[in-house]
């Protein structure tokens, strides 16, 4: 046989995969801001997990586990820059699977690169993912979900068919809700729309559910008790402080006696009406004159106040939510409220932890970067999620229209908006970051809700 005739019964040959190069050029910048701002950015809480970790008593302060990932990593290089450096492993790890599950489904290739490319080289996603704060944990685990969704809705029979890909599925599903004390909401919307989809196969859901809730019962089981963790949490009253202050400030007279003197005990009437901000509620909580610890003290009275101050003004409750909620939907800074994006310095420490960028230049370049982005005016542009999650959200519409077996990505997105709604806290990137992260990722998923053809032949088939 001829050489041309072997290199014809060969078939054509195979096109070059570029994926890797682009995944590489995805992890570029984040390696060089790890450089550059070695350790990470650390904030009070990043001490505090430190702290824990090195004295081995763990609290429940914010979810415990954090802290204890932050023991496992540092036994084997004792400095933050190895717990900053995982996440900036994790996420690429993240993208790269991200990549090809986006290609299996139909969207372009030079479509999905661009993608992994673009998101890692703006600031709020190369800044946030070497902070060292539980919020980026959470983050990853949203787009581990969302990889794992993409998976599910490329191929359902094969990847629920897999009993690897659904425990999977149900190990993401559970890590939004070890991370998160309000994550079993992401579990509750993904699982609901898996169910409306799945709804003549409920039972192949059960791996996924069961994987979530074994997770969830380990860590809080006998994962803490190995650890000694303190399994005490911040009572309701103190998280959705606010909430009452809200009440207080529209409708003081509703309030008796025995109401006032409450609030009184924890901080004056004054404190609680001046340092209430519906956009930040950690002014108010974090206020030197708010005395925390008399809530934590009697959690069942206060959790009482709430329960009757909501319950009896629902269109002021809900009104903080909504304004609580408005850096996740309103794109513009509003006019003298932060913003906080990023902490320069570490704060001052007794465990030793520094700044000491590896790279100097590098350091330089990205300053001139943050400082840059970081303007009032430019907010909107490099940090706040709404220019993302206004498309994203169009695009979930539209997918339930034209693609509904889309929906199952879309539901992540859907299920850590919902999460950060009732419960954020306080405007920053850290809070946001997983609803900015799973906004832009769902961006590509616009391809196949509005190209014809564009959906892979084995999805093609399912939804005739």
């Amino acid at each position: 046989m001829e050489p041309g005739e072997q290199t014809a019964a060969a078939g054509p040959p195979r096109r070059a995969d570029w994926s890797w190069w682009f995944v590489g050029l995805a992890a570029l910048p984040l390696i060089v801001w790890w450089a550059s701002w070695y350790p990470g950015f650390l904030s009070v809480d990043s001490l505090r997990f430190f702290a824990e970790a090195d004295s081995g008593e763990f609290t429940n302060e914010t979810p415990a586990l954090y802290a204890i990932l932050i023991w496992l990593v540092t036994r084997v290089w004792d400095s933050p820059a190895a717990v900053s450096l995982v996440q900036v492993v994790a996420l690429v790890a993240l993208l790269a699977a991200y990549q090809r599950r986006v290609r299996r489904l139909g969207v372009p290739g030079w479509l999905a690169a661009s993608a992994v490319v673009m998101f890692t080289w703006l600031p709020a996603v190369a800044a946030t993912s070497i902070a060292v704060e539980v919020q980026v944990a959470l983050a990853l685990v949203g787009v581990w979900l969302l990889v794992e969704l993409l998976g599910l809705a490329a191929d359902p029979a094969e990847y629920l068919a897999d009993p690897w890909s659904a425990t999977r599925l149900g190990v993401a599903l559970g890590g939004a809700w070890v991370f998160h004390r309000g994550g079993f909401l992401v579990v509750l919307v993904t699982v609901a729309a898996l169910g409306l989809g799945l709804r003549r196969r409920l039972d192949l859901l059960a791996v996924p559910v069961g994987g979530a809730v074994a997770l969830f019962l380990l860590v809080q089981g006998p994962l803490y008790a190995a650890f000694g963790v303190d399994r005490s949490v911040p009572p309701v009253g103190e998280a959705y402080a606010p909430e009452i202050a809200a009440v207080l400030r529209h409708d003081p007279e509703w309030f008796d006696e025995a109401d006032l003197d409450l609030l009184g005990a924890v901080a004056d009437l004054e404190v609680w009406d001046e340092a209430y901000r519906c956009g930040d509620g950690a002014a108010l909580v974090s206020d030197r004159e708010f005395d925390r610890e008399v809530i934590r003290a009697d959690p069942g009275a206060y959790r009482g106040l709430l329960l009757r101050s909501a319950l009896s003004h629902p269109a002021t409750t809900v009104g903080h939510r909504v304004c609580a909620a408005g850096v996740l939907f309103v794109p513009v800074q509003p006019h003298g409220e932060r913003f906080e994006t990023y902490v320069y310095n570490v704060p001052p420490n007794t465990l030793g932890i520094v700044r000491d960028s590896l790279w100097k230049p590098g350091f330089n370049f990205t300053k001139a970067i943050l400082v840059r982005s970081d303007q009032p005016d430019q907010l909107w542009l490099w940090w706040r999620p709404a220019l993302l999650l206004w498309p994203a959200l169009a695009a979930v519409a539209t997918m339930a229209v034209r693609r509904r077996h889309l929906l199952w990505p879309a539901a992540a997105l859907v299920g850590f908006v919902a999460l950060a709604v009732l419960t954020i806290r306080e405007p920053s990137s850290r809070e946001t970051f997983a609803v900015y992260a799973l906004s832009f990722l769902s961006l590509p998923l616009w391809w196949l809700a509005l190209v014809p053809g564009a959906v892979r032949p084995n999805t093609a088939r399912r939804e005739g």
